[in-house]
């Protein structure tokens, strides 16, 4: 099982933050990814900036033969066509990709533990004190227990620290398209 966080607060070159997060599920179907499952969306506290607006965040249950660094390499192609462009920590985005939980692997946490100076940081290093990433890991994967502490979603939402981290102001469902 792959997870990976969504999030967009300002506008992509595909429309609304809700609007990009629906694009950004079918630009992973094209690349090959099959999305088992998506989250409910969750309007979301900024990190950093509170002046910026609400985020809108999800998590999307992936299947994927591609290995983590390949995916990654995929989730920042998929950023930048919707119009992502460096920038600050916690600036505002048309898309935010991670890569939440790639088959319970776990690399580059405190070691070396993949071989590779890849990047590539597994679990994602943040996560379990993340409300806005916890919360829809409850829709799609409720019996997952987090990689290196063991807990799961709702066990790691007991820390004050997560719950205040990216709270949530709001739950909607993601609109339908229309057949």
């Amino acid at each position: 099982m792959v997870l990976v966080a969504l999030g967009s607060n300002i506008p992509s070159v595909w429309g609304s933050p809700v609007a990009t997060l629906s694009r950004a599920l079918e630009e992973l179907a094209s690349y090959g990814l099959i999305v088992e499952k998506a989250s409910q969306l969750y309007r979301t506290i900024p990190q950093g900036d509170k002046s910026q607006p609400a985020f809108a965040n999800a998590v999307a249950q992936l299947t994927t033969s591609l290995p983590a660094t390949a995916l990654l390499r995929v989730l920042k192609r998929v950023e930048a066509n919707a119009g992502r462009k460096p920038s600050y920590r916690w600036a505002p985005r048309p898309l935010d990709l991670d890569i939440v939980d790639y088959k319970h692997l776990i690399c580059n946490w405190k070691v070396n533990a993949c071989g590779g100076a890849d990047g590539v940081v597994l679990p994602h290093p943040r996560a379990h004190l993340r409300a806005f990433v916890l919360r829809p890991i409850m829709d799609v994967a409720p019996f997952w227990h987090h990689p290196v502490f063991g807990l799961t979603a709702p066990e790691l939402l007991r820390n004050p620290e997560a719950r205040k981290t990216g709270a949530i102001l709001a739950v909607e469902d993601f609109p339908r398209k229309k057949a």
